[in-house]
Formats: structure tokens, sequence, C-alpha cells
């Protein structure tokens, strides 16, 4: 289970404010991020690998990852060996294929809100806005 301010959007995006004093402090914060059709799996990879040495990651509560489109090549076994791959994300709770990004339907979320994120070892998923 995980309490924080939700963060996020587009992976790439989002990586194009490293070093900049744009980027987000991710302290505290519920990771949102999605990719689109110009995204493949070793993009990906290597994206959500640079998002995680960035500064205050490792007081990420959660991270939520949007679904895939179909041309990026993503599959589930191949997105669960990405995480895997990552020690830094062992400790947290994350879900996949959330209905937000670059798919149909679409959910939009507060950033800069507050949420709770409950993952549980069932597969089910609870995600509850506290604050927007």
């Amino acid at each position: 289970q995980a309490e924080g301010t939700l963060l996020g959007g587009n992976l790439c995006t989002l990586n194009l404010l490293q070093g900049t004093e744009f980027m987000p402090s991710l302290v505290d914060s519920i990771l949102l991020v999605e990719d689109d059709d110009e995204s493949n799996v070793p993009t990906f990879d290597r994206d959500l690998q640079s998002l995680i040495h960035q500064p205050g990651f490792e007081k990420v509560k959660g991270l939520v990852i949007g679904r895939f489109q179909k041309k990026t090549g993503m599959d589930p076994e191949k997105l669960v060996k990405i995480i895997r791959s990552k020690k830094e994300l062992d400790p947290i709770p994350v879900v996949v294929n959330a209905d937000f990004g670059h798919t149909t339907p679409q959910l939009t979320f507060p950033i800069g809100g507050k949420g709770r994120l409950t993952a549980f070892q069932n597969g089910e998923v609870s995600f509850t806005i506290l604050e927007h």
C-alpha cells in the first residue's frame, strides 16, 4: 500500500526534464507513467531505469504504468521481466496495464493531488484519489 503525491505522465517527456529546474521532486510520490507508440521494449526499459536513477526515487511510494499500444511490442511477460530487473522497485507496489495514456479508454489523474494505491497479492488493485 502507498499514499503519496500523484506525479507523472509520458515517460519520455518526463525524462526530458531530468537535470533541469522543471524536474519535479519524486519524494513521496506515486508515479504514473505511460508511453506512446514511438516507444518499444528496450526504450521503455532504458527510460524507466533513467527515471529510477533520479534523486529522490528511493522515496517513491508506488508506480502505476499505463497500458501500452500494440505497436510498441510490449506484452505482459516482457513488462514483468523489466520490472523484476529493477531492484529499486522491489519495496513498492507496482501496477501495470492501467487505463491511462495513449490508449482508449483513458483515465485522467490529478497530477499534484494525493492518492492511495493498494496492490493485493491476488492481482487486485485499489486506487483512491484522496485530494485533487
